[in-house]
């Protein structure tokens, strides 16, 4: 039992879980931090214009990445699903709000990539297609008339306050994927160049070990050689 604790199998999955964590954290503090930049111009734009279920849908979700940024102690399995649910729901009420435009599909996007990163394969791809699904549900909504997409002012591209928005949610959604392969790829250089260090100490150390054997069958024939001319 102490092996099989000890063994590198144990260490590969507890070095990959580490990362993994790593990678959650990041994200969430990006989505808090960054996130929160776009979360008060969101906020101040919707009260503004009046659109009072894009301000709720706001507020509800970035007190969602708070409090999961804030929740450490929870398992991690609890605070990753919760982190893709809450990226899922941001990206569908956006796909509600504002239709198929840039931002929705970024968020649905980076859910994807990060899946991918904090689960394995199989969870992605139902990841990627609940997201697909996804994208034709609300356009089959959008499309019978049973919801009307909100491109008022709010989403006017003439104005300058409105890019401002999108760029600090692009901001936000970009740099958790961005975040999270860094921290991937990071770690795989770490362990390549760990890897390079062990191989050179182990040539180092066949080299040191040819170097004494061959100083032992040297020192072995003089001791033959000895041996003959006393004998002689």
């Amino acid at each position: 039992m102490a092996d099989d604790a000890t063994s590198p199998k144990r260490d590969v999955i507890r070095d990959a879980r580490s990362v993994r964590q790593q990678v959650l954290n990041s994200s969430l503090l990006v989505a808090v931090v960054v996130g929160g930049v776009a979360f008060v111009r969101t906020l101040l734009d919707a009260i503004n214009l009046g659109a009072w279920r894009i301000a709720g849908g706001t507020i509800a979700l970035y007190s969602g990445f708070v409090i999961l940024f804030l929740a450490k102690r929870l398992h991690y399995r609890f605070r990753a699903l919760g982190f893709l649910t809450l990226l899922y729901v941001v990206g569908v009420f956006m796909l509600l709000m504002a239709g198929y435009l840039a931002a929705p599909v970024l968020i649905l996007a980076s859910e994807s990539v990060l899946a991918a990163v904090l689960f394995r394969r199989k969870v992605t791809l139902i990841v990627l297609a609940l997201n697909l699904l996804t994208l034709l549900a609300v356009g089959a909504v959008l499309a019978s008339g049973l919801m009307v997409v909100e491109t008022t002012t709010f989403y006017d591209p003439a104005g300058f306050m409105n890019w401002i928005r999108v760029a600090t949610i692009f901001a936000v959604f970009c740099g958790i994927a961005v975040v999270s392969v860094d921290v991937v790829t990071n770690h795989l250089n770490e362990s390549l160049r760990d890897q390079a260090e062990l191989i050179e100490n182990l040539k180092g150390a066949m080299q040191l070990h040819e170097e004494a054997d061959r100083q032992r069958r040297a020192a072995e024939s003089r001791l033959r050689d000895t041996r003959q001319g006393d004998d002689g």
